[in-house]
């Protein structure tokens, strides 16, 4: 018997609903990318402050384990003074925190944090950075790169 020998070549498939959602995926990525690495501050508090009734409580709490010999406060404040917001909202706030290690890492490290603010936004001019993804083209090609955004 002779032998037909013959080959047989597969090639991948991808619908083209697929391949419009990925290509979909693949530019709302690269729309946000640049905001991935961008700091927002954070305005307001964090974190709510006790009540005047829940210091009340607490102090009441005090008053009554001193009264059973048992270990107290003393009076002392173990929390930092709250800050009062707009509306007379008493809370806690990170962002001192945040920005003082923000401002660490810049004095620290300062070309590390060039190139990490590279990739994101100039907060105050919009100016996107050299290496945000609209910077850095890359043809999208799946099936001869139809679809997309």
């Amino acid at each position: 018997m002779a032998g037909g020998g013959g080959s047989t070549t597969t090639k991948p498939y991808v619908p083209k609903f697929a391949e419009t959602a990925m290509q979909q995926g693949i530019g709302m990525g690269t729309d946000i990318a640049p905001l991935q690495d961008t700091y927002t501050p954070l305005y307001g508090p964090q974190v709510a402050a006790l009540s005047p009734m829940e210091q009340a409580s607490m102090q009441g709490t005090d008053m009554m384990a001193g009264a059973f010999g048992m270990p107290t406060t003393g009076g002392q404040q173990y929390l930092p003074q709250a800050q009062t917001y707009e509306g007379g909202i008493q809370g806690y706030s990170a962002r001192p925190m945040v920005e003082g290690m923000i401002s660490q890492f810049q004095a620290e490290r300062p070309e590390q944090a060039e190139y990490r603010e590279s990739f994101g936004i100039d907060p105050v001019t919009g100016q996107v950075g050299s290496r945000v993804p609209q910077n850095q083209p890359v043809e999208l090609e799946l099936q001869g790169g139809g679809g997309g955004k």
